[in-house]
């Protein structure tokens, strides 16, 4: 699967003027002159072509060396991690054939080879892979949400059964569940009373991936026994459809912001 475009978390075109009051144009030192630099900078550089862009960075430090890009935006990072691992993930389904030592002729049915530690490397990785696509889509989606609703927004929701307004604050705190956020705030922010009726396909998918990622979260283990300890959650994570799950996000957030993700 093609991974999407990234985009930078702040980036504008034109180059503001700055003077002091007394209207003096202020001039900028080079960054590579200056003998001190703050972790936190806005930047101005002069592209190949000539053309001046500005962006805020956070500097990187390694080696006693300073290096400093544009900040990405972590909603589109973290997708791209999701569909990294979902693309392993296949990669990884297409090893197993190569490395079983017992196949049941004509059934289909193999057992992969063990290793030293009595596991199988490429069962682990698909799982691992699998594992790490679930959280950084889920968490790519949290912050999205989180992103798109602007500072004065009111949700108009319930609570204890009585209607309440609900600021930014609230509703990025545990006030409001993630399904309701996905739904009904959605709804009222983008005025679309009927979004979540619309797209009820696409939110049951969404919302099968949330659950899977809080049980991973939390990886409580109620089971009376070691051999069913992580087995419904490991379960929960082999049977999903990521391929599925990715094109239902991606959709999702291109209708709550029309051409977000490319």
């Amino acid at each position: 699967m093609k991974q999407i475009k990234n985009k930078p978390l702040f980036f504008q075109n034109s180059i503001p003027t700055v003077s002091y009051a007394d209207g003096s144009k202020v001039e900028h030192q080079p960054l590579a002159e200056q003998s001190q630099l703050t972790n936190e900078l806005f930047v101005i550089a002069q592209l190949n072509d000539g053309k001046k862009i500005i962006f805020n960075s956070r500097t990187i430090s390694y080696k006693n060396e300073v290096f400093i890009a544009p900040l990405p935006n972590p909603v589109h990072l973290l997708i791209n991690v999701g569909i990294e691992n979902y693309n392993n993930s296949v990669i990884t389904l297409g090893l197993f054939k190569n490395d079983c030592q017992l196949k049941e002729n004509n059934k289909g049915v193999h057992l992969l080879n063990l290793g030293n530690d009595n596991t199988n490397q490429n069962f682990n990785n698909l799982i691992k892979f699998k594992i790490t696509a679930v959280v950084s889509l889920i968490t790519a989606l949290e912050a999205f949400l989180n992103q798109v609703i602007p500072n004065d927004f009111i949700y108009k929701g319930f609570k204890k059964d009585k209607p309440y307004n609900f600021n930014k604050k609230q509703i990025e705190s545990s006030s409001i569940t993630f399904k309701v956020k996905l739904t009904d705030v959605m709804s009222q922010l983008i005025k679309k009373p009927h979004f979540s009726k619309q797209h009820s396909k696409i939110i049951a998918i969404i919302i099968q991936l949330y659950e899977i990622r809080r049980e991973l979260i939390h990886m409580k283990t109620s089971s009376e026994d070691w051999l069913g300890l992580y087995f419904k959650i490991t379960g929960g994570v082999i049977d999903i459809d990521l391929e599925k799950t990715i094109i239902a996000l991606k959709k999702y957030m291109n209708l709550v912001q029309p051409n977000s993700l490319k």
